[in-house]
């Protein structure tokens, strides 16, 4: 149960790429988010959703220990499937912003504040909260 918790934890987190529209480019990172949860693509999660500051807060190490345990952590979790339900209200505030989602898991639904910040020009998780 320990090594799903950065996974857990990101269910309120998400990120994005970079480039135009702020609010759009959010919200595909939520779905990209997804789409790599549910694929175990640990590379795209680890190296370009998120922030190396949540990487380490969430592996609880530092530099490339925290990417690799990353990359361990994702692709050994069983079982979780996530759906997204809907995105909701994006708000953007400079290289900050905050996306409302409704994810389902396990049949159940959990709303999320997701925290994001902009990382080289894209969009990356870097906190959350239920």
């Amino acid at each position: 149960m320990a090594r799903l918790a950065p996974f857990i934890c990101a269910l309120a987190l998400l990120a994005g790429c970079g480039g135009g529209d702020d609010k759009e480019e959010a919200q595909q990172t939520i779905r990209d988010f997804v789409e790599a949860i549910n694929t175990r693509d640990a590379d795209t999660y680890c190296d370009h959703l998120i922030t190396e500051e949540f990487r380490e807060k969430s592996s609880f190490a530092t530099g490339d220990e925290a990417r690799n345990s990353c990359k361990r952590q994702l692709r050994a979790i069983e079982g979780l499937r996530l759906e997204l339900v809907r995105v909701g209200r994006t708000k953007g505030d400079g290289d900050a912003a905050t996306v409302n989602v409704v994810l389902r898991r396990s049949g159940q639904e959990i709303t999320q504040r997701v925290k994001l910040e902009k990382d080289g020009g894209d969009w990356k998780i870097s906190g959350g909260a239920g």
